[in-house]
This record gives structure tokens, C-alpha cells and sequence, in this order.
């Protein structure tokens, strides 16, 4: 029965550990590709930059540096939904309430990949260098700006729903292979998903670094405390 028992606890923490590895590797392959791509030519211009401040951006980056920096943002997306799906059973709980929540987090971050994997932010910049007509330029670009946009309204609900998760989650005992998610990173969390949807309702503000900033950030918080839960399983079993 020991052995059983030993098999039941452990299970789950390998599955945590993986999420957390898969959204550490998610944030630096993002962060890796969008600095990448954006290191080459002009400096990027504002979401609401002149048509030929724009068009002098895209034809001056480097291909192949749009070229690696596409290959890492495209396998960052793919290992941050790694990192959702862990991240939605950290948070299910047998009798838990509400008990949607779970399934709003792993449907809101599969929205944000969906949103970003369409292409649309990395074609302007492909076809950046063989010369885009002005027009043509600011439209690409225009659309890659509310396609990002976009994906802070799914990385909010996430946040909210994940806050929200987090906070109700305390009221009950702890459960082997789940980790025992503090007050604050349940707080920060509602924090960040209330902010992603201040600053879509201010688009194009630049307000939006902060609270994308904070919640990548809150990423890798999430993901330690993840890596850490296998530790601690084992130690409650011995």
C-alpha cells in the first residue's frame, strides 16, 4: 500500500515540474525572439508612429534576424501553453468553488497563443525588406499592433481567473502534487489581469509595458514554485 500510495503523490509533482520548466523556457524564448527581431535597423516605432516612420522600420531589419527571432517567438508560444495546461490543473481542485475557473485559465491561455500563432505579428516584418508600399506598411504593421492588443484580453482573464483561483483555493487543505499558492501571488495576479484590461481600454498607451512586464514576471514566480512542489511532495511523503 505504501508503494501505491508512493506512485499517487508523485505523479502529479513530475507534471507541475514540467510546467514550470516549460514557462521558463516560454518567457526566454519569447523575450529572446522579440529582442532578436527588434535589434536589427530603426528603432521600433509607437503603435501610433507616422506611415513613414514605420515603413523605414520594416525595411531596414535584418532577415535573418527576423528569420531566428520568428523560430524562438513561434516555440516560446508553443512552451507557454505547456505551462497554461500545467498551470490549470495546479489550480483544479476536487469540490473546489467556483469550479470553472480552472477551465477559464487553460481556454484564456490557449486564446492568447491562438491570437499571436495567426502570423499576423511576424508577417509585416518578413516581407519588411522587399520594399512594402506605404500604405501597405502601416496596415501590417497596424494589424500586428491590435493583435497584441488583442492578446492582453485573454492574458487578463487568465490573470483574473487565476487570482481568483488562487485566492478561494486558500480556504481549503492542500493536496499532494499542487503547490500552496501564497495570498500575494494570487493577489498579484488579479492585479495584472485588471491591468492588461485598463490599458487595452487606453490603447495605443504605452501604459502597457507595466503590467505586461509584471506579469511575465509573475511567470516565472509561478513557474519556480511549480519546479519546487516535486521537492516538497517528497518530502510529505518520507
Amino acid at each position: 500500500m505504501s508503494t501505491i500510495d508512493h506512485i499517487d503523490t508523485s505523479t502529479p509533482a513530475r507534471d507541475l515540474r514540467l510546467a514550470g520548466i516549460a514557462g521558463w523556457a516560454a518567457t526566454v524564448m519569447v523575450f529572446t525572439g522579440v529582442i532578436i527581431s527588434s535589434s536589427t535597423g530603426a528603432p521600433e516605432p509607437n503603435f501610433d508612429a507616422s506611415a513613414d516612420k514605420i515603413q523605414r522600420y520594416l525595411e531596414t531589419q535584418d532577415p535573418w534576424a527576423v528569420a531566428v527571432g520568428g523560430f524562438l517567438l513561434a516555440f516560446g508560444l508553443v512552451a507557454w501553453l505547456w505551462f497554461v495546461c500545467g498551470l490549470a490543473a495546479a489550480l483544479r481542485r476536487s469540490g473546489a468553488r467556483p469550479d470553472f475557473l480552472s477551465t477559464v485559465v487553460l481556454v484564456s491561455g490557449t486564446a492568447a497563443v491562438a491570437v499571436m500563432l495567426t502570423g499576423a505579428p511576424q508577417a509585416s516584418a518578413f516581407r519588411g525588406g522587399d520594399g512594402l508600399d506605404t500604405q501597405v506598411a502601416q496596415f501590417a504593421f497596424d494589424l500586428t499592433s491590435v493583435t497584441l492588443a488583442n492578446m492582453w484580453v485573454a492574458l487578463g482573464s487568465l490573470g483574473l481567473a487565476t487570482g481568483w483561483a488562487i485566492l478561494a483555493g486558500r480556504r481549503e487543505p492542500a493536496s499532494p502534487g499542487r503547490p500552496a499558492w501564497p495570498a500575494w501571488i494570487g493577489w498579484w495576479a488579479l492585479a495584472v489581469g485588471a491591468g492588461y484590461l485598463v490599458v487595452r481600454m487606453a490603447f495605443p498607451s504605452p501604459l502597457w509595458y507595466l503590467p505586461h512586464l509584471l506579469f511575465w514576471v509573475w511567470v516565472l514566480v509561478a513557474s519556480t514554485r511549480m519546479l519546487r512542489t516535486r521537492a516538497a511532495t517528497a518530502a510529505t511523503a518520507s
